[in-house]
């Protein structure tokens, strides 16, 4: 009868299908960790273009006061 769970011929043999198990766990984490950090500086570079127009548009909201300040 051949058992489903068989002992290891060699006690030195490693179990390759723990060792499959850890590289394919490993290469999941690995891609979601660069999924997260993708998305992480996504934001970042939009938060950093929101905040350039924040300071264009407050800009030129202040130019045409000062102009007409100089004008008067």
């Amino acid at each position: 009868m051949n058992l489903i769970l068989r002992p290891l011929e060699d006690n030195n043999d490693p179990t390759w299908s723990v060792i499959i198990s850890l590289v394919i766990l490993l290469a999941g984490v690995l891609y979601y960790v660069v999924y997260i950090l993708n998305i992480s500086f996504k934001e970042m570079q939009q938060d950093g273009q929101a905040q350039e127009q924040e300071r264009e548009v407050r800009k030129c909201e202040a130019e045409p006061g000062q102009r007409n300040s100089e004008e008067g």
